[in-house]
């Protein structure tokens, strides 16, 4: 649900930001957009990924089938974003996507590969392993750097960002580790069902 509004929510924050770290968001969304070329923005990556698995690449399209959880992560980026009192939260929660994505990305593209799957599936992953080895540092030392300098205040709230996005993700992890010790999909069974959404694990 997030890669397909990639990066929405986080720039929300641009507007309610000042200075270094202002400039920093600007900088990583620049990328996240593809510097303005739509076949390069990691939305449209993640709709090539989707498509080339044989899902649907339409928003919302599996609304019914994700747990929770999954849904508490989308949610929460959105709160974030949308509230300058959040600004804080916002900016640790993307600094710490920035600063921990190259290392699982490399890891998904090389699984993906080992199935069988080329550049089609493969380039959003492989465009995160590039782009957030830069970010990294950009959103570590500008953006969350440069918002505890300008208003040291909002530091336990980007604290805050970074932790709560950690906690979540390592909940919707555990459930989804444990569908797939017990051979069976993470993704609910009924209403909204679609053909090839089992792809899904």
């Amino acid at each position: 649900m997030y890669q397909l509004k990639e990066a929405g929510p986080h720039t929300w924050a641009i507007l309610k930001l000042e200075g270094r770290a202002k400039a920093a968001m600007v900088e990583i969304q620049t990328d996240e957009y593809g510097n303005g070329h739509l076949p390069r923005m990691h939305s449209e990556l993640f709709r090539q990924t989707m498509r080339g698995v044989g899902l649907r690449d339409d928003f919302g399209a599996y609304i019914n089938r994700i747990l929770a959880v999954t849904l508490a992560a989308v949610n929460m980026i959105s709160l974030f974003g949308m509230h300058r009192r959040h600004r804080g939260a916002i900016t640790g929660h993307l600094a710490l996507y920035e600063m921990t994505s190259s290392i699982p990305q490399a890891a998904y593209a090389r699984g993906f590969r080992r199935l069988g799957y080329e550049s089609a599936v493969t380039d959003y992953f492989d465009e995160h392993v590039e782009a957030d080895a830069v970010h990294e540092q950009i959103a570590g030392c500008d953006l969350a750097g440069g918002l505890a300098e300008d208003e040291p205040e909002l530091v336990p709230d980007i604290l805050f960002g970074a932790q709560a996005a950690a906690t979540v993700d390592a909940l919707a992890g555990e459930q989804y580790l444990d569908a797939w010790e017990a051979g069976s999909s993470a993704l609910l069974a009924g209403a909204g069902a679609e053909a090839g959404a089992g792809a899904v694990a």
